[in-house]
């Protein structure tokens, strides 16, 4: 079945006359800046995640929801600065599980060049500079993890390799090379800062502003439309890579809170990340299963709230690892607690 490239896969969620004419939108509600000036439609695949609601009651009106007048706007597009935060506290079983999982990746990376937010089949020439290195120091770490012994060389190492993959993401020429400057200091992070055999340190506000700004500025310079040059399963596997690497950010940031001072908070922005409903792809190397996964592609983009939400109600019909660790981190809950509802509310995967 061919795939309908009139439908590129995009990382963020402009409206379809700025993707038609491959220009950059300002994402505003209901109409973008271009859409107004040349006095077009503008009609979005999903609407932006910005909606606040505001209810205004017409004085001429009765009380039932037909007749009152309540009208919707919707605020400005989403910043990554939002400053509302709401603090949650986790069963230390929860803490465990989600602070576990996390520290596995680097193993699992040094293995199989892959995790829950790398996928080998991304990067065409080979691992990023960055990312390669991180993967030598994965299979050392790996390999002194099996001693049973923390060594103080590879912690020297792993800060001395964290500054300077900081200093190439802070100059990235190319938004490939930010996106692996980013999931190399994530893999070092999950070593550095829940490492259970170092001795503890104490809660640093600058180790968690840091994997909040790699994930801001992830979410700030991803391209809003892919080149048409890439295949259908490339440009998805690029898309999901980001929108992966700043959840994991987003959680690894959470595990790093609840596990050195018991709470952590989130943020609307947080809740508002893209989510693709299809987390099946990420492990399917069919191409059948992929022709027919991406020409069918409408209303597979969800909220990393609303995908969260069905996972604790049970809406999910097979919880991947990856959706483990969401309901964690999110909902503080684990998968045996999820209920089993009707076959027919499950969500479309």
């Amino acid at each position: 079945m061919p795939v309908d490239r009139s439908k590129p896969v995009t990382l963020r969620r402009s409206c379809r006359a700025c993707i038609k004419g491959k220009r950059r939108c300002d994402q505003s509600w209901p109409t973008c800046a271009r859409c107004l000036s040349k006095e077009i439609d503008c009609e979005y695949v999903n609407v932006p995640l910005t909606a606040k609601l505001n209810l205004k009651e017409d004085s001429g009106s009765h009380a039932n929801s037909e007749s009152s007048g309540v009208k919707a706007t919707l605020a400005p597009r989403i910043s990554a600065h939002l400053r509302l935060e709401i603090a949650k506290e986790y069963d230390p079983n929860i803490i465990r599980f989600l602070v576990a999982g996390l520290r596995d990746l680097p193993a699992e990376f040094a293995e199989t060049q892959k995790t829950l937010f790398i996928h080998p089949h991304l990067y065409r020439n080979g691992l990023p500079t960055s990312v390669r290195e991180v993967h030598n120091i994965c299979r050392l770490n790996m390999q002194i993890s099996q001693t049973g012994r923390a060594s103080v060389t590879l912690l020297s190492m792993l800060r001395q390799q964290s500054t300077q993959i900081r200093r190439r993401l802070n100059h990235a020429a190319t938004f490939e090379e930010l996106l692996g400057c980013s999931q190399a200091l994530v893999l070092i992070q999950c070593i550095l800062i829940l490492n259970e055999d170092a001795a503890p340190s104490p809660y640093s506000e600058a180790v968690s502003a840091m994997l909040a700004g790699i994930a801001g500025r992830l979410f700030q310079q991803a391209p809003i439309q892919l080149p048409q040059a890439l295949s259908p399963r490339h440009a998805w596997l690029l898309a999901e890579s980001v929108r992966r690497t700043i959840i994991v950010c987003f959680m690894l940031r959470s595990a790093y809170s609840l596990n050195t001072r018991n709470y952590s908070v989130r943020t609307p922005f947080v809740d508002s990340l893209p989510f693709d409903l299809r987390t099946n792809l990420w492990d399917n190397d069919s191409d059948v299963s992929w022709q027919n996964a991406l020409s069918n592609s409408n209303g597979s983009m969800v909220s990393l709230h609303e995908w969260s939400d069905g996972l604790a109600a049970g809406r999910v019909r097979d919880v991947s690892g990856f959706s483990a660790l969401i309901l964690a981190a999110c909902k503080g809950q684990a998968v045996s607690t999820i209920p089993f509802p009707p076959v027919e509310t499950y969500m479309a995967t």
